[in-house]
């Protein structure tokens, strides 16, 4: 079994030295490229010769393919105890395939390479035979070809998530309202209606103060994009798959899980989870913990990307709980309606014809990015009711040098998607953030400049997904604020507070020299007056 092959590769490496086993195994995606590249190469090499109807081997296949040959041995070793320590517990076909195919890949290459020898010494002697088998070796390089592709592509599904090719070649087809649909004022408000449903005290605490644990440290690398190691926790069935016993969660035994073991190790050990940064609080791990001793309940909600349109996603979710609710969507639930994206488009044209830079966030996407920075006239609270309008898909607003006061952004009201929002230099102050309310998908704030005051730090506090605050030129630009604010969240993202300490970036170039001084005779001869 491909488990004990693992363990076996483990204990064996284990006694080589502290992590030269897992450092061997890294060089992988270093060595892997270089049996791809050349071998599909020499395969192109030889087929254009095919094609052009020139005789006999082409004189860069046989260094080629030996050069393919020898990483390819090496990427296969060195890929099998990759796998053995950051997949160990990985079960999923697509790593076996990635294994088994890799490795009859550099068996086929070698072969190749062996072949190519013999018809190389063969064809120098003019042997007709060699002739004839000439086009059964390009035959069999370009399986070897393919096998190499098929390799690659699996690999690529290991690191980056399944179907990471393919769903960009081969897009599935998604079901677009029709200009009648649109029409239909009923059919528009089906669509637009959110049900919601009510939690349990556990559900409620899994979702305000666990799950934002997770998505902060965890869902990058074991999310719906990339499952290291074989693990995916952002929805329920992924988390609870197979087995009980390979479960990295087992519910009620928080001292038997796997994940509080990882999250508990030493930061120096290797096999600490997250990976990277300073690694979870003490009362992240206590949460966590809690959460699992109470059996760990996990809501059955929809799950979308940032940044896509439709249900809300878990970050929202989070916010909702703080109600006992959660959103619950069914198939044609959609979050941005027909009637408030027309809203939207128009309010967009109005704004576009004041200088404002309304663009889509990214080339799919639905939400938008808003720069109102160098209108003309400039931005004021006259003007909140256009923003009300695109505040259901505006994922970043740059208010930043404009008239909008706490009055104008109170009428703004919710921004479900709303990232990144900068106010500096407005006359902002806490009660336009009070009226805000909790911004579920909010990471970056820019308030330099602003009118806020301590008044604000409980605000701070209430953003889930809030990661950085601008405060320089303020109140809150003070050692004691900033602390306020930085240790007013329990759970969540590292909250960075940046003040008048603000590191400025370093010169990466040498100084220029200093230009040499005149001497003595030269400040003698120079013309008096000069």
């Amino acid at each position: 079994m491909v488990p004990n092959i693992d363990s076996l590769v483990v204990s064996l490496l284990a006694e080589a030295g502290p992590n030269l086993g897992r450092a061997a195994g890294r060089l992988h995606p270093l060595i892997v490229h270089f049996p791809i590249a050349l071998g599909l190469v020499a395969v192109a090499v030889e087929w254009w010769r095919s094609l052009s109807r020139r005789q006999g081997l082409s004189p860069l296949t046989l260094p080629l393919l030996t050069m393919a040959a020898i990483s390819a041995v090496f990427a296969t070793a060195s890929g099998w105890i990759n796998a053995s320590f950051e997949y160990g517990s990985d079960d999923s076909s697509t790593l076996a395939l990635h294994r088994w195919i890799g490795t009859g890949t550099s068996v086929v290459l070698v072969a190749l390479t062996w072949w190519c020898w013999i018809l190389t010494a063969e064809l120098a002697k003019g042997g007709a035979a060699a002739i004839a088998s000439l086009g059964s070796f390009r035959w069999a390089a370009l399986v070897g070809g393919i096998a190499v592709s098929v390799t690659g592509h699996l690999g690529g599904d290991l690191v980056h998530g399944e179907g990471y090719l393919t769903k960009v070649l081969f897009p599935a087809s998604s079901d677009e309202p029709s200009d009648s649909d649109d029409s239909d004022d009923s059919t528009a408000s089906d669509q637009s209606t959110v049900q919601t449903v009510a939690l349990t005290a556990d559900e409620q605490f899994f979702l305000s103060d666990v799950r934002p644990i997770f998505e902060a440290n965890c869902f990058e690398c074991h999310g719906a994009r990339k499952q290291k190691g074989g693990l995916r926790m952002d929805t329920k069935a992924w988390l609870f798959n197979g087995e009980e016993v390979d479960w990295t969660v087992l519910p009620g035994k928080a001292a038997e899980s796997l994940m509080v073991h990882r999250v508990e190790l030493d930061r120096a050990d290797p096999d600490a989870m997250p990976p990277d940064g300073d690694g979870l609080k003490p009362e992240e791990i206590a949460k966590i913990r809690k959460w699992i001793d109470a059996g760990a309940p996990f809501p059955e909600t929809p799950v979308q990307p940032i940044g896509a349109p439709g249900i809300s996603s878990a970050a929202t979710n989070a916010a909702l709980a703080a109600a006992g609710t959660v959103a619950i969507a069914g198939g044609s639930t959609v979050e941005i309606s027909a009637a408030v994206r027309a809203k939207a488009d128009a309010a967009a044209k109005t704004l576009i014809a004041r200088g404002v830079l309304v663009q889509p966030l990214a080339a799919e996407s639905a939400l938008l990015d808003v720069n109102a920075s160098r209108a003309d006239p400039v931005i004021g609270d006259a003007d909140a009711a256009l923003l009300a309008d695109l505040a259901p898909v505006v994922a970043n607003l740059n208010l930043s040098k404009s008239a909008l006061t706490d009055a104008g952004l109170a009428t703004i009201g919710t921004m479900p998607h709303l990232e990144r929002l900068r106010l500096d230099g407005t006359a902002v102050g806490d009660a336009g953030l009070a009226a805000l309310g909790t911004l579920a998908r909010l990471e970056s704030i820019n308030l330099v400049g602003a009118k806020v005051t301590s008044k604000s730090t409980g605000w701070f506090g209430g953003q889930p997904m809030l990661r950085r605050v601008y405060v320089w030129q303020t109140e809150l630009d003070t050692p004691e604020a900033t602390k306020a604010i930085a240790d007013g969240r329990a759970s969540g993202p590292k909250l960075e507070v940046i003040g008048k300490d603000l590191p400025l970036a370093q010169p990466t170039t040498p100084p220029l020299p200093e230009e040499p001084a005149k001497n003595s005779n030269d400040a003698a001869a120079a013309p008096a007056g000069q």
